[in-house]
């Protein structure tokens, strides 16, 4: 590549010539993960991260004009691999993954100590270094020789022609020394750890996760990605479990949908390609934890817990603490954490409602047991979130939530090491890039047809998974509010009503005269209605409202809902094909007989869910992708083809 073709500032460049004969030494594979130290401009990192196309390129650069150069170069060229990091090398280095190429063009006085680091990252580096002072390949030549090592040194000495007067003159260049060196180990005739290589795919990503609900990772998962959005980082979010409600949180925060990682709803294999294809445009991940760290299914198990999305997706773990009544068990507590699993991916600890104090009696102890403290965060109103009895309310009903969430980042800037978080995220290990992917649609030559979305204050809990997979399958899911609207949508082949709060909205759904007429309507003239919970609730005779009152709903289901004081049948459910989740204060004086769930690991099952030809109702949340054949069989035969 040309060097007119970068763009440049007072920041020195590698030639052109120079970066040719460096790149071809350092055999670039297009797995390869590149360390480019003293990037400059960027222009080995640009052309470095071409040729790895399904490796990464971490530019590390101490001058903060050279790397708005390297994103400026990189965004000028449609590279996405590159993750530029300031800071002065060896130190700025230390959290990032192990590199298999390493390319020097500066190294700040530091050469010695950078060349250590990267071998003891991975003893079969290769390394290429560009020297221009005799001094400087002194100290070189001096450092491989105390290793017994023997470097290739190529001296490249470049003129370059320019006018003169009437005359073109050669001009030489400084002579660059370019010395090549491996690691004792070597690398193997098939490629790294003796395999051909494959694409791996480099994802940047953190895992907030605690010993137990209530510790506030809700809060400060919300705050941090608030933080990583304002530094103009690309985010994605997850949530481990079922949960719908903390998904909203990040949805109001990036302003896309969340996605929630789940292994008893997916095989394994299913949660790391679900993973992967989420996080494809982005520059970050991030996954809030489910309840306490270790636990899963039945209570007694890891399956899905959020150790278990830790492992699957190699994710690296910070664990929040409620350091409010306790200092120096908190070590003892993460102790038992870090022991407990092996892998347990553990890297740091953050102390929720604790003073600023408790770090300096405490950082040291966590740093025994091998993890880093990253801050703690203060008792203070912007981190407060306010919950009811199915946990948090939703971000709409939260009082200035958008407020507070910018004022909760401004206080982590202050009371966390955010750019140590960052670089614990980018030090994640590579994941293989994984080969299943959806099938996408073409809206040419599939029935389009029309869904309801009911999507309000009442009807909110939806998985956006089960909302993609209905769009894949040619629906057009078409919004509106069994509060608010007066009508459903025109020409609709099929309804979605979803979980929620019907009964706290009972009072409003009910005074809907016009809205719930149409549900009849649509209902006898053969419209595919899916309903979950709240939404099979709201299809009911009657409801107990919130209030204690008794409210007439749309009258399709002939039975009452009503309220008990508590979680009657809740968690993970198998009802056969189908995987679900039942978690409801409220009850039906007809649940429906139509499937059985099974409780994983017990031998508790009941009956559930109503199922005609065209409807399919009950309190399971289901997750399509578990059984999307299932899913199809039953919406099979709706709608017209549409042009």
């Amino acid at each position: 590549m040309r060097d007119e073709q970068f763009i440049r500032g007072a920041i020195p460049m590698t030639k052109s010539e120079v970066r040719a004969v460096s790149l071809s030494k350092l055999e670039i594979q297009k797995d390869s993960v590149i360390y480019d130290v003293g990037a400059g401009t960027g222009s080995v990192t640009v052309e470095a991260a071409m040729a790895a196309e399904c490796g990464h390129v971490y530019a590390f650069e101490q001058k903060e004009e050279g790397c708005e150069l390297i994103r400026a170069n990189c965004k000028a060229f449609g590279v996405h691999n590159v993750t530029v990091i300031p800071g002065k090398a060896p130190d700025s280095m230390r959290d990032c993954p192990a590199p298999d190429l390493v390319f020097v063009g500066g190294s700040g006085g530091s050469l010695e100590s950078i060349l250590d680091l990267v071998q003891r990252k991975n003893p079969s580096v290769r390394m290429v270094i560009n020297v221009i002072a005799l001094e400087t390949l002194a100290r070189v030549m001096a450092y491989f020789q105390e290793r017994d090592m023997e470097p290739e040194v190529v001296c490249v000495q470049v003129s370059r022609g320019e006018m003169k007067g009437r005359y073109h003159l050669m001009q030489g260049q400084n002579p660059v020394y370019i010395l090549t060196a491996e690691g004792k180990s070597g690398r193997s005739a098939e490629g790294k750890s003796g395999r051909m290589a494959e694409c791996r795919v480099h994802i940047p990503r953190i895992m907030i996760a605690a010993p137990e609900s209530g510790c506030g990772k809700t809060m400060i998962t919300a705050g941090l990605l608030t933080c990583f959005q304002r530094r103009g980082l690309r985010c994605s979010s997850f949530k481990c479990g079922p949960d719908y409600i903390d998904p909203m949180f990040h949805r109001y925060v990036l302003g896309i949908g969340g996605c929630n990682l789940d292994s008893f709803f997916l095989p394994e294999d299913e949660v790391r390609c679900l993973f992967e294809r989420r996080v494809a445009e982005s520059e970050l991940a991030v996954i809030e934890g489910v309840m306490g760290y270790y636990d899963g299914v039945a209570g007694n198990t890891l399956q899905a817990s959020a150790y278990d999305i830790s492992r699957i997706t190699r994710t690296p773990v910070i664990l929040v603490l409620d350091g409010k009544s306790s200092s120096l068990s908190l070590a003892a507590q993460v102790r038992g954490f870090l022991t407990y699993q092996k892998d347990s991916r553990i890297v740091g600890v953050i102390l929720n409602r604790t003073s600023p104090g408790s770090i300096q009696r405490l950082r040291t102890k966590f740093e025994e047991l091998g993890v880093v403290c990253l801050g703690t965060v203060p008792v203070c109103e912007e981190g407060r979130l306010e919950s009811r009895h199915l946990g948090l309310t939703i971000p709409a009903e939260q009082d200035r939530l958008r407020e507070r969430l910018e004022q909760l980042a401004d206080q982590l800037e202050q009371s966390l090491d955010v750019d140590r978080i960052l670089a614990l995220a980018r030090s994640a290990e590579d994941l293989e890039k994984a080969g299943k992917q959806e099938a996408s649609v073409d809206a040419h030559v599939r029935p389009v047809r029309r869904m309801g979305l009911a999507r309000d204050e009442a009807f909110c809990f939806y998985y956006q998974e089960n909302l993609e997979f209905l769009e894949r399958e040619g629906w057009e899911l078409v919004e509106f509010s069994p509060i608010h609207d007066s009508h459903l949508p025109e020409h609709l082949d099929g309804l979605l009503l979803g979980g929620g709060y019907p009964e706290v909205y009972a009072r409003q759904l009910s005074e809907n005269r016009t809205m719930l007429e149409d549900i009849r309507n649509a209902a006898s003239s053969g419209v595919r209605i899916l309903a979950e919970c709240g939404g099979f609730l709201y299809l009911h005779r009657t409801l107990e409202g919130l209030d204690g009152k008794i409210y007439e709903m749309a009258g399709i289901i002939e039975a009452d809902g009503f309220r008990t004081e508590r979680l009657s049948r809740f968690g993970y459910i198998s009802l056969g094909a189908v995987n679900g989740h039942e978690f409801h204060y409220w009850d039906s004086t007809d649940p429906g007989a139509a499937m059985t769930a099974q409780k994983p690991a017990s031998d508790r099952s009941w009956n559930c869910m109503h199922r005609t030809e065209t409807m399919l109702a009950g309190f399971p949340h289901l997750y399509y992708l578990s059984a999307p054949e299932w899913i199809r069989e039953f919406l099979r035969g709706t709608g017209k083809e549409r042009t």
